[in-house]
């Protein structure tokens, strides 16, 4: 589902001017900063569906991007808004996106809200770091965004994805991943539907991502 939107989003920019290929030529790039997705449901193995997405212009600092997922009578069976920042290649600094012509008037999100800050999670549990594969690296040399919400589900044990499913989350995208990292899963359970949760890096500490993770019964 992750990477649909990931690509649905990269096709959509290139299509609307402000895309990989023209940020790249001002050495440029766009970065994932914030990310809400509601669950209805899940669509069915081989089951027909429509991604839609639009961008819903800038207040200048973010660009934000909401998408549909579409079932055949028409249902959105998951929502989501979402922020992006440009970077600079070099100095890593916010490109102020009032530069960009391209984008659309603003407009409020499938939510009525853009996607908020989430808390760290506080945990005094041992953190299990492991070191980053191959196959977890972007095109940019940073730690792809959609493996990360993979170490985070992959953290729970098989019975408990056999006893819950997601109904919601949200996702803050702190700092960069880098190829030589070490990376750990820290939890804390609000209640037992609602977990907080990051994927620490073992070098200094520091929250890579810090995600709200809302449960449901299956």
């Amino acid at each position: 589902m992750f990477y649909q939107m990931q690509e649905i989003a990269w096709e959509h920019a290139n299509l609307l001017g402000f895309g990989y290929k023209k940020l790249k030529k001002d050495n440029q790039f766009w970065v994932l900063s914030r990310l809400h997705v509601k669950i209805t449901r899940r669509p069915e193995w081989t089951e027909d569906f429509r991604l839609e997405t639009w961008s819903r212009g800038t207040d200048g600092f973010y660009g934000y991007r909401d998408y549909n997922f579409v079932d055949n009578e028409g249902n959105n069976i998951i929502q989501a808004t979402s922020s992006w920042l440009v970077l600079d290649a070099n100095t890593k600094r916010i490109v102020r996106l009032t530069k960009f012509s391209e984008f659309p008037e603003y407009a409020e999100s499938v939510f009525g809200e853009n996607a908020t800050k989430v808390k760290a999670p506080q945990s005094d549990d041992a953190l299990q770091f492991t070191p980053v594969l191959f196959n977890e690296i972007d095109i940019n040399q940073h730690f792809n965004t959609g493996r990360y919400l993979e170490r985070i589900i992959d953290s729970y044990p098989f019975i408990f994805h056999e006893q819950k499913e997601l109904a919601e989350f949200e996702v803050n995208f702190l700092k960069e991943g880098l190829p030589t990292d070490r990376l750990a899963v820290k939890k804390q359970i609000l209640e037992d539907a609602v977990h907080l949760c990051s994927v620490v890096r073992e070098s200094d500490g520091t929250d890579l991502i810090r995600a709200r993770l809302l449960w449901r019964t299956r």
